[in-house]
Order: structure tokens, then C-alpha cells, then sequence
């Protein structure tokens, strides 16, 4: 009877386990067509912003604690030091009628974890294309919400301010 009960009570913590693991790879099983629908959605919101020229609502996108690396400065750590320099980039941009415009190339995610690959793309206001770039994006899902938490991006345009930097930076 002993054994019984004792193997009664392996099969009831095991199949409680299972039951458990069954919930835990339901909760990790990410719908990626809906995240990237979201994450679009993100890019879109943040490209609205910047091209109405709204830094607040571009920082929105940003993580209190998020790092931002920008090409030819230091990193940006905190959602203040993002939004500075994203209000001293809005001061100095003289172009008018250039809009910009972000698409998610690839997106990979695990948990509450997702890695966005993307492009850049601005547009002149005869509607050629002036500028492309490239960025990486990394969220994180808090409270439900997915949220950048570091980014890195720059231009896929060649140096055009002829100083040579970039054959002294690789010495």
C-alpha cells in the first residue's frame, strides 16, 4: 500500500511538473507577425515624431535606463541624455521638407527579449531619396510592453567631409 501511495504521489508531482512545463513554453511562444507589427508600429510613431520634430514623443520609444550608441560620439545612457541629444540634433537640422521613415528588416526574439534589424530611409521633399542607414534595436517586453532599451545606428552613406578620419581611426 505504501508503494502504492508513494507511486501515486510521483505520478501527481509529475504530471503537476508537466502541466507546469506545458505553461511555461505557452508563455515563451512569441506570435512574431504581431510583434512585428507592433515593433512597426514603433518605428512608425517614432518617425512621426522626429519628422513634426517632437523630441518628447521620439524619446517616448526609449527605456528610462536605455543606452543609445549614436555613430562618432560617446554612448547615451538614460532616457535624459537620449532626449538632450535628440533635441540638440532637432536645433542644428536645417533641412526642410526631408521626412524619414523606419522598416523593420528582420526582428528575432526569445522570452522578453527581441532584437530588431532595420533600415532608414529619408526622403526629400521632391520625394527622391536623400539618405539611408541601418540600426539594431533591442526591447524588452516590461510590464507587457515592449520597449527599446538599446539602440545603435548609423549612416550607409560614405564619409563626405573629406578629413581623412576614417583612415587614421583604423591605424
Amino acid at each position: 500500500m505504501k508503494n502504492l501511495l508513494f507511486l501515486a504521489m510521483i505520478t501527481l508531482v509529475a504530471a503537476f511538473a508537466a502541466c507546469e512545463m506545458g505553461d511555461l513554453e505557452q508563455e515563451e511562444t512569441i506570435d512574431m507577425d504581431a510583434l512585428r507589427a507592433e515593433i512597426q508600429a514603433m518605428e512608425d510613431a517614432y518617425a512621426k515624431a522626429q519628422n513634426a520634430r517632437d523630441a518628447e514623443a521620439v524619446v517616448a520609444y526609449y527605456a528610462d535606463d536605455a543606452v543609445s550608441l549614436g555613430p562618432d560620439q560617446p554612448p547615451l545612457v538614460g532616457k535624459a541624455a537620449i532626449l538632450a541629444d535628440i533635441r540638440a540634433n532637432m536645433a542644428e537640422d536645417t533641412t526642410s521638407g526631408v521626412t524619414t521613415r523606419f522598416e523593420v528588416v528582420d526582428l528575432f526574439a526569445d522570452g522578453d527579449l527581441a532584437v530588431e534589424v532595420g533600415k532608414t530611409l529619408r526622403t526629400g521633399p521632391d520625394g527622391t531619396e536623400r539618405e539611408t542607414g541601418k540600426y539594431i534595436s533591442v526591447f524588452e517586453r516590461r510590464d507587457g510592453k515592449w520597449i527599446c532599451i538599446r539602440d545603435i545606428y548609423n549612416s550607409s552613406l560614405p564619409d563626405d567631409d573629406d578629413d581623412d578620419d576614417d583612415e587614421e581611426d583604423e591605424d
